[in-house]
């Protein structure tokens, strides 16, 4: 496996609910510290290990991704003892029926669950975005005894593993662990390098819920370049398809178009000289959703912004799937990017659409 997969199972096993990031947050100031001159937060909790040229008055880079999952919220107890929750992100309703999540109170204790249905239909997630979970309790007051509280949050429990041929990895957050995995494995191969910009690696709170710390975060960096880290939905084995976007196994994404941001063409156009010229798999693809490179590239004077993404099956469901290759393809295209950056080029990005 070309993950570190001892890293993979460690951050990957870390729940990470929207405004309940600090866990992992601890994790990657950890592997951080070794790797960054200092390490720098926002207020609201987003962290980025900073990596200084020593060249005065360098460009900033920022490397961005955001590091909180999809979930629930606890917003209210029955009688009978089962539990109401607000779904936290864009969970794919049809994939909660039955589906395992679990509540760690504020005093650390554990519980493990089950989302029931509303209805006779199978219905999981309700018009006020609401789910129905049981913990096994019967009643309210032993509910309150056990210490849950109005805003416990509630992840899905993990199910994490490999493929047998190796090719792809199962995991019920990869929306949420990719750039902190691949942030961590980017800084750990540049540990040695010099670059004539200061590079910012690292992870926003609060993407699910409205994209909120990467508009603290940015305003923090105040970035000359962005690169976000990020995943976006496989559509290539459904029967009802029109066209195939974002197939996994044919390589990192080139997305030129979301309905948040329009990316730098000069940037699109870097990045894909590069996979062909050092023979990565690359794909082009367009997302109808929006996603945290609409903050760095409109906040303050503007931003050039790149996406380094790719596909995933089953996006915010409790199992999704990553393809190995498609990994690997962005690590290298992002490394070598990395590695042909200069302060002139770097204007020239800037200047693109004057």
């Amino acid at each position: 496996m070309s993950i570190d997969e001892t890293l993979f199972k460690k951050l990957s096993g870390i729940d990470s609910v929207s405004g309940d990031e600090r866990a992992i947050s601890l994790a990657l100031k950890s592997e951080y510290e070794s790797l960054a001159d200092s390490i720098v937060y926002d207020n609201l909790g987003s962290i980025f290990a900073v990596k200084k040229s020593k060249k005065a008055d360098a460009p900033r880079v920022m490397i961005v991704g955001h590091m909180d999952e999809s979930g629930f919220i606890l917003k209210g107890i029955n009688g009978n003892g089962t539990i109401r929750a607000l779904a936290l992100g864009n969970i794919e309703a049809t994939s909660l029926l039955g589906a395992s999540v679990k509540l760690k109170t504020r005093n650390d204790k554990t519980f493990i669950g089950t989302l029931l249905a509303h209805d006779k239909s199978g219905s999981v997630l309700d018009q006020s975005n609401e789910v129905l979970v049981d913990f096994g309790f019967e009643n309210k007051e032993e509910v309150l005894e056990n210490n849950l509280a109005f805003g416990d949050r509630l992840s899905f429990t993990s199910q994490n593993r490999v493929s047998s041929n190796g090719k792809r990895i199962y995991c019920k957050n990869w929306d949420g662990r990719y750039a902190p995995l691949m942030g961590i494995e980017v800084m750990r191969a540049i540990k040695d390098q010099e670059f004539d910009f200061d590079l910012y690696v690292g992870c926003t709170v609060q993407e699910q819920v409205g994209f909120r710390g990467i508009q603290t975060a940015t305003n923090l960096v105040k970035p000359d370049l962005g690169i976000v880290l990020d995943t976006n939905k496989a559509f290539d084995y459904q029967m009802d398809l029109k066209e195939k976007n974002g197939e996994l196994g044919k390589g990192m994404l080139i997305n030129f178009y979301d309905t948040t941001v329009l990316p730098n063409r000069l940037l699109l156009t870097t990045l894909k000289n590069i996979c062909i010229k050092h023979n990565l798999p690359h794909q082009y693809y367009y997302s109808m959703e929006g996603s945290d490179a609409a903050w760095i590239n409109k906040l303050r004077t503007g931003t050039p912004t790149l996406f380094v993404n790719v596909p995933i099956r089953n996006m915010n469901t409790p199992s999704s799937i990553m393809d190995i290759r498609d990994y690997e393809a962005a690590k290298k295209a992002l490394l070598l990017f990395l590695n042909s950056l200069t302060v002139q080029n770097i204007q020239e990005f800037k200047e693109e659409n004057r």
